[in-house]
């Protein structure tokens, strides 16, 4: 008898009833018992897949919620921080306004007793010596009373020295406003303690600024030819936007 023609019967009975008789041969006996060998290697199997899978979206879980309680603690914090911001707008536009109200009444008041001038007799060149020469060329004198305006900039930090027939100029500029950005020039100009006074040349990639809070400014300019010989020089700031002109103007000393 070969392999191929073994047969094996399968009997299903009761006691007092019918039996029922199923035959198969060796290959789908030997794939029957496989089956059922295997059937407990795939179920642990599948239950192993199923834990692991049960853990990672307990720990998910975890860090979504751990996410949850960082976003509503950032949330709150941002919040504060705006109220913060708000106060602190409110404090510093009320400062700014009581510091120009104490600088036109300092003015006024400096002002008002001044004694009326005697017209100069001699000299009438000096009435019209108030020039700036630009390059080398006379122009109208910057005014010597600054501009201010600090409710659009602030400068900080400012420090001007020279070296040899060299200025080094360095800035912090601030908008104060810090609502929208601004964008402007700065410019420069070497006064003498006669009246004289000379454009310095700022870079352009320098003086030309565009800024949203703070920006960091500085450079160097050649002193001119015909100013290395003033006598206690100073430095005029002015600083222009694009919209509004000249917002802020003063004079600041050398440092040797």
């Amino acid at each position: 008898m070969t392999t191929s023609a073994i047969t094996y019967s399968l009997l299903l009975m009761r006691d007092n009833g019918r039996a029922y008789r199923f035959r198969f041969g060796l290959r789908l006996f030997r794939a029957l018992c496989g089956t059922a060998l295997l059937l407990p290697l795939l179920l642990g199997g599948v239950v192993w897949l199923g834990w692991r899978l049960y853990e990672d979206n307990a720990a998910l879980n975890g860090q979504l919620r751990q996410l949850e309680e960082e976003n509503k603690t950032l949330s709150a914090t941002i919040r504060r921080l705006s109220n913060l911001e708000r106060l602190l707008d409110m404090s510093e536009n009320a400062k700014l306004s009581a510091l120009q109200s104490q600088q036109a009444k300092l003015k006024a008041a400096a002002l008002g007793p001044a004694p009326p001038e005697v017209p100069p007799q001699e000299n009438p060149k000096d009435q019209t010596q108030d020039a700036i020469l630009l390059d080398g060329a006379q122009q109208p004198q910057a005014p010597s009373i600054p501009a201010v305006d600090l409710k659009s900039v602030g400068v900080e930090n400012l420090q001007i020295r020279r070296q040899g027939n060299t200025l080094r100029i360095a800035l912090d500029l601030h908008n104060i406003l810090q609502k929208n950005q601004i964008g402007g020039q700065v410019t420069c100009i070497l006064k003498g303690s006669a009246g004289e006074s000379f454009l310095l040349e700022v870079p352009k990639d320098v003086g030309v600024f565009r800024i949203s809070r703070y920006k960091r400014i500085g450079f160097t300019s050649p002193v001119p030819a015909a100013a290395r010989a003033l006598a206690a020089p100073t430095v005029i700031l002015e600083i222009s936007l694009e919209e509004r002109g000249i917002v802020y103007r003063n004079e600041y000393p050398i440092e040797q």
